[in-house]
């Protein structure tokens, strides 16, 4: 099984609030995986078995480079909100809040 399917954690301040609440987790993920193999992933790497897994493909922009004029093309990325059974915290993405 190809272990780079989940890339990284998404970490801001907004998805660690809002959605740690609703027991939601963001990554980013590979653009070819699939709902299924995310899930397996997810199952190994953090032994949870997620309810629901969504998926976001976030078209890539075009920037443009203001030394040489040149259109540079951001390449696409999928995100996934991954819903974990309520309770289920991943203590690695905790938010602590005092």
């Amino acid at each position: 099984m190809n272990k780079l399917i989940i890339l990284k954690p998404i970490i801001t301040e907004k998805v660690l609030a809002s959605q740690q609440a609703q027991d939601k987790y963001s990554f980013w993920v590979s653009p070819k995986a699939n709902k299924n193999q995310i899930e397996a992933t997810f199952k190994s790497v953090f032994g949870i078995n997620p309810l629901a897994i969504n998926t976001i493909i976030l078209k890539g922009k075009t920037k443009t480079n203001w030394k040489t004029r040149q259109p540079i093309e951001k390449s696409d990325r999928k995100k996934a909100i991954i819903t974990v059974t309520k309770g289920t915290k991943i203590e690695l993405l905790k938010l602590n809040t005092k």
